[in-house]
């Protein structure tokens, strides 16, 4: 019975770590009002929620601004280019169903069911490049690329975050008051998953985080170089 109120208790720990997954959800929307922030917060948000996974968190709010600040230019560009994304196949979405509603047969079905191939992968796409950018540094077609592969790679779990996202679509739906702590819950859920994966590319994501930081540096070095040469 003590185990069961002992604060270090796996079950206590998890509740614990809900709750600071629910404060982080009204921070998550704080810094996301200007909507064009979004991208950042949503990166900020799995920083600290891989860290949480992996027992490593430390403060939140410091650990949040943080990676806020350092990723929020990467972060920003890939978030319009989701919205970009996200209207392009909302519009495909639209174009197909007309299209089977005027003529309908098995062309339209055909190409409906590309467009939803396509919009799963884009979308499958989605549910790593955020924990990626939160966890290693990498140039932005480096995300892009990884992403694509993991979703590919590992499809049952890219479909469990598929559900995990429905679910919490769900949520949002039926309780729209506090849709930002679904959201929260569906980035916490979710960093379990992205984790596994994660471990399976570790060497591989190891390589060629470090292989990056050296061609930066190796840049900033030419850079100085040619600075004291025209001094």
């Amino acid at each position: 019975m003590s185990r069961l109120f002992d604060p270090e208790n796996k079950f206590w720990n998890f509740i614990g770590k809900i709750a600071d997954v629910t404060c982080m959800s009204f921070l998550w929307v704080g810094t996301s009002l200007p909507l064009v922030t979004m991208g950042a917060a949503t990166t900020a948000f799995y920083s600290y929620t891989m860290h949480q996974v992996r027992d490593t968190e430390g403060g939140i709010l410091s650990g949040y601004f943080k990676a806020f600040r350092h990723n929020f230019k990467k972060a920003t560009l890939l978030w319009l280019l989701e919205v970009a994304g996200l209207a392009f196949f909302a519009a495909d979405l639209v174009g197909v169903w007309n299209l089977f509603l005027f003529l309908g047969g098995l062309p339209a079905i055909l190409v409906g069911a590309l467009v939803l191939c396509l919009a799963f992968l884009f979308l499958g796409c989605t549910f790593y490049i955020w924990p990626l950018l939160a966890v290693f540094e990498f140039p932005l077609k480096k995300l892009l690329t990884n992403s694509f592969v993991m979703a590919v790679g590992n499809l049952p779990v890219t479909l469990t975050l598929a559900l995990v996202w429905a679910l919490a679509g769900v949520g949002c739906f039926y309780l729209s008051g506090v849709f930002f702590v679904w959201v929260g819950l569906a980035i916490f859920a979710s960093s379990y998953f992205v984790d596994m994966v994660f471990k399976k590319y570790t060497g591989e994501l190891a390589e060629e985080e470090a292989a990056w930081k050296q061609k930066q540096e190796e840049r900033r070095q030419r850079r100085k170089l040619q600075k004291n040469k025209m001094l």
